[in-house]
C-alpha cells in the first residue's frame, strides 16, 4: 500500500462541505468561521470554490511546493508505521494505492470506499493526520464490515473506531512529532479503557471484543 499525494479544488471544496455535517464536533473550524464571515452558513460549491480561490491569492498557495512537503516528511515515518500498524491488526491493506488530499480546511474528511482521506495544508503534523486516518482505514478492513453486519451500530462503531487512534500514543509517540493524538472529548473514557486493555493483552481483537461488552 502506497500514499499518493495531490491537491484538487474540488476535491478540497467537498471536504469542506462535508467537514460542516461532522459527526465528532459541531464546532466550526477557523476556515469555516472565516468563509461564514463573509459568505455565511449557505455552504454552496460555487461560494466555497470562490473563497478558496480568494484565499489562495491572498497567500500565494503553491500545490506542488505542498505536496513535496507532505511527501517528503512521509517518507521518514512511512515503513516504520506500515510495519507496525499491519503486525497489529494482522492484515496487509486490501488496497495498492490511498490518495491523499490536500486540503485549505482544518477538519480532514474520508472516504473509505474510494481510498482517499484529507491533509491539511501548512501543517507540520500532517504525519499525524495521516496515521490517524490510516487507523480508521485499517480498523474497517479488519473489524468494521463485520461488526457492522453483526449489529452494531454506526454511532457506535464510530466511538470504537475514534476511541482505537490511542494506540498512535501508545505504539507510535516516535513518529507523533511531539503532538499526541487527543481524540475528543466525548470519547475520552473509552480511549483510556483502550489504553488501559491494550497496555494488558496488546491484541486488537481481544481489545475490542471488551469494547463491545
Amino acid at each position: 500500500m502506497k500514499l499518493h499525494f495531490a491537491y484538487d479544488i474540488e476535491k478540497d471544496i467537498e471536504n469542506f462541505i462535508k467537514g460542516t455535517r461532522a459527526v465528532n464536533s459541531k464546532k466550526p473550524t477557523k476556515f469555516q468561521t472565516s468563509f461564514s464571515e463573509k459568505y455565511g452558513d449557505n455552504f454552496e460549491a460555487e461560494k466555497v470554490k470562490a473563497f478558496i480561490e480568494e484565499q489562495d491569492k491572498i497567500s500565494g498557495f503553491d500545490a506542488n511546493k505542498e505536496i513535496v512537503a507532505v511527501e517528503e516528511r512521509w517518507k521518514i515515518a512511512e515503513p516504520i508505521f506500515i510495519e507496525r500498524v499491519e503486525k497489529i491488526f494482522g492484515i496487509s491493506y486490501p488496497a495498492p494505492i490511498i490518495t491523499v488530499y490536500l486540503t485549505h480546511n482544518q477538519r480532514c474528511t474520508y472516504n473509505i470506499e474510494e481510498n482517499y482521506f484529507f491533509v491539511q495544508i501548512g501543517s507540520e503534523f500532517s504525519n499525524n493526520t495521516i496515521m490517524h486516518e490510516l487507523l480508521h482505514f485499517y480498523t474497517w478492513h479488519a473489524f468494521g464490515k463485520k461488526l457492522l453486519d453483526e449489529g452494531l451500530s454506526k454511532l457506535a462503531y464510530n466511538d470504537i473506531k475514534e476511541s482505537l487512534t490511542e494506540l498512535l500514543n501508545l505504539e507510535f509517540s516516535d513518529l507523533l512529532n511531539g503532538k499526541p493524538d487527543n481524540g475528543y472529548p466525548q470519547h475520552q473514557e473509552m480511549r483510556a479503557e483502550v489504553k488501559r486493555l491494550w497496555l494488558e493483552i496488546k491484541n486488537i481483537q481481544a481489545v475490542i471484543g471488551k469494547l463491545l461488552k
